[in-house]
């Protein structure tokens, strides 16, 4: 909304995409890849001054935004006894509040060819956050693994903006709503939106810098 304002001039194009099939292999992702890499910068049609495929830049991420509430703990009963399953095993599950040390993951992944190039980015990310999150703070990881952005990873600097760390916590079973019906609205707090909208600063403050925004007197 904001960089779609007609006041705001950006010395950069920005394009928004929303990726499909992620769950089923980057499906979407890497489909776009194959099939407009190669038509980076070229105008068309020619002496136009039109370029259907921009130069790509950057690829910047959002995915799993809201929940941050920390390792699932051990359930007790009303009797104030662990909770066992069948098999005499303990059961967990998620806090219902925040963690204290709830923040905005930006992840790049040290495997892939622009490591370097995306850990400055990172930081960029990071130091965008410190300046204009208004509530979490913003930390950069190096494990950005089995998300969108990786099918880009190789080709320009990509990252992860995450509430976990995908590989570390997100795949410990940090977050009940992954893959299950408890992923709707009803189940997230006021504070678990404001972490989505910290995301949302980060990157639309970061973002704009990168491309030069200004707004039009």
């Amino acid at each position: 909304r904001i960089f779609a304002d007609p006041k705001v001039q950006t010395e950069r194009s920005i394009r928004f995409a929303l990726w499909n099939g992620e769950e089923g292999g980057l499906n979407g992702a890497r489909a776009y890849v194959a099939q407009r890499q190669a038509l980076q910068g070229i105008e068309n049609p020619k002496g136009s001054g039109k370029y259907p495929e921009p130069k790509w830049v950057a690829m910047i991420q959002h995915d799993m935004m809201m929940w941050d509430h920390g390792m699932p703990i051990p359930q007790v009963g009303a009797d104030g006894k662990p909770v066992l399953d069948a098999n005499g095993r303990p059961q967990f599950v998620a806090p219902k509040d925040q963690r204290p040390e709830a923040d905005v993951n930006v992840e790049f992944a040290i495997t892939s060819k622009f490591a370097d190039d995306a850990m400055k980015l990172a930081f960029q990310f990071k130091l965008a956050g410190e300046k204009y999150a208004t509530d979490y703070p913003v930390n950069v990881g190096p494990h950005m693994t089995n998300t969108d952005s990786g099918a880009f990873q190789d080709i320009v600097p990509s990252l992860s903006l995450r509430e976990n760390e995908r590989g570390a916590q997100t795949g410990a079973g940090w977050n009940p709503t992954w893959h299950t019906p408890l992923d709707v609205w009803t189940t997230f707090t006021d504070k678990d939106f404001r972490l989505g909208l910290n995301a949302a600063q980060t990157t639309l403050s970061a973002v704009a810098q990168l491309s030069g925004a200004t707004i039009k007197k």
